[in-house]
């Protein structure tokens, strides 16, 4: 991301969270665990609450972007087919996956927390930033058992 003003942070945040959204939408397609799977849709919705809430801030400071999501995203996504039909859908490799794009999104929130944001939107991001942090040790522990 080149252009680092306000509103280009917010809008790389918003299309962070609708990537997330996606990609654990599209992990819990790969899961037979019904814990599992319910776990991964509570994030994505999350996640889709969080690009819905920082839109208006986006808004403010003159609109926000189409949100179709990144070419990193979707190659993730892809990524994650690939894996999950060699390893036959293994829950394991799955939720490693899901940990390393919530690692994506951590490392995006703190470049936002570290650089440029509006003064009105920065509780918010601090707010949402704890509870990736959150959902990123709850995917680590799963992973772990």
């Amino acid at each position: 991301m080149t252009d680092r003003s306000e509103r280009a942070v917010l809008n790389h945040l918003i299309e962070t969270n609708k990537d997330a959204e996606r990609g654990f939408r599209h992990v819990a397609g790969h899961v037979t665990d019904a814990t599992m799977k319910s776990l991964f849709l509570d994030i994505a919705s999350q996640r889709a609450r969080f690009a819905a809430d920082l839109l208006p801030f986006a808004q403010r400071l003159g609109g926000a972007n189409s949100h179709e999501g990144t070419t990193g995203g979707a190659l993730h996504r892809t990524w994650i087919d690939l894996r999950s039909a060699i390893f036959r859908n293994d829950q394991t490799a799955i939720v490693h996956e899901a940990e390393r794009g919530e690692s994506f999104s951590r490392g995006v929130y703190q470049d936002a927390l570290d650089g440029i944001l509006p003064p009105t939107a920065r509780e918010l991001v601090e707010n949402q930033y704890a509870e990736i942090q959150k959902t990123a040790m709850r995917l680590r522990e799963l992973e772990a058992s």
